[in-house]
């Protein structure tokens, strides 16, 4: 199970176990103009180019919220 929103620069993916919340690249950046990635040597466009994350964002900053586990009923009810 997986559900995910978007409210601007922030992702929310909500799983059975935890909450992830992501800060999305800057649509409005200089650099990346929103890719989140910017070209490091080599000409521009170039097939092979190698890329750098931007100072825009971070790929790697997301926060993780634990949730409880759900308690399981052992027990049957009559009805």
């Amino acid at each position: 199970m997986r559900n995910t929103i978007t409210i601007r620069r922030w992702r929310i993916d909500l799983y059975q176990r935890a909450i992830y919340v992501q800060k999305q690249p800057d649509p409005k950046c200089a650099d990346c103009r929103g890719a989140g990635h910017v070209e490091i040597g080599g000409p521009l466009n170039h097939p092979d180019a190698e890329y750098e994350p931007c100072g825009c964002w971070n790929p790697w900053g997301d926060i993780r919220i634990p949730l409880r586990l759900r308690a399981q009923v052992t027990e049957r009810y009559p009805f």
